[in-house]
């Protein structure tokens, strides 16, 4: 594994790459909100010979938290930022959780770089921080950085992808768990993702909540590796 730390606009970014054959496809995961880029050491063992890039975002662990600049604008620009430097070759990309509309706005307006999409147990969209947000958040999570928070709490606006979805070319695959559990994606607005995007199917796990990996990493790994290799078997 090597790491890789850039600089943009005084914000620290990192990226994890798991080195792969040239030839084969590269997979580049998103986590879920201001995760760490090493929650995905399982999925790059189980890609291998597959190149693996995770990539950690301003606010994310070991990224600096700037005073301004906590809209999807600007996490889409450090988003773009990584990729250009990186180089990756066209890739499949995979976005857990609130950064499913940040990759469905990457997509779409990038469709050449994308070919395929992995949406792991969100709607396209995003609500605005609602008072007290941060205070919960800190509570619950931390390990986060403050900063971010109170950042996020008081630039972050709403953003819906849904007039997006028809704009993405890639094949998708969605993941979901099941909401009496947890999961965040139900099956009505799964099904409406999958209709209005051009070419997408649902797998859900009903044993799991929003971590779709748990209680059965197997399977959530299987899911993966198949719509990876039915990408690479269509090139």
């Amino acid at each position: 594994m090597e790491e890789r730390v850039y600089e943009r606009g005084g914000v620290g970014l990192r990226a994890l790459l798991w080195p792969g054959e040239s030839e084969r496809l590269p997979v580049v995961f998103l986590p879920g909100f201001l995760g760490p880029p090493e929650a995905y050491r399982a999925e790059a063992r189980a890609l291998a010979p597959h190149p693996v890039a995770a990539l950690g975002l301003r606010g994310s662990p070991g990224c600096r938290a700037p005073e301004r600049g906590w809209t999807l604008l600007d996490f889409l620009a450090d988003l773009v930022f990584l990729l250009e430097h990186l180089a990756i070759p066209p890739f499949l990309l995979s976005a857990y959780s609130s950064n499913v509309p940040l990759a469905l706005a990457y997509a779409a307006g990038y469709p050449a770089r994308v070919r395929g999409l992995v949406l792991i147990d969100h709607p396209p969209r995003l609500r605005r921080p609602g008072a007290g947000w941060a205070a919960r958040v800190r509570a619950a999570r931390p390990g986060l950085p403050e900063a971010a928070l109170w950042g996020i709490q008081s630039e972050f606006g709403p953003f819906d992808a849904g007039p997006l979805l028809s704009r993405v070319r890639a094949p998708v695959l969605l993941l979901r768990g099941n909401p009496e559990r947890g999961g965040l994606l139900d099956e009505g607005e799964a099904e409406a993702m999958r209709a209005a995007l051009p070419n997408a199917r649902v797998v859900a796990f009903p044993e799991s909540g929003h971590e779709v990996w748990d209680p059965d990493p197997g399977a959530y790994l299987e899911a993966l590796k198949g719509f990876v290799a039915e990408l690479e078997g269509g090139r």
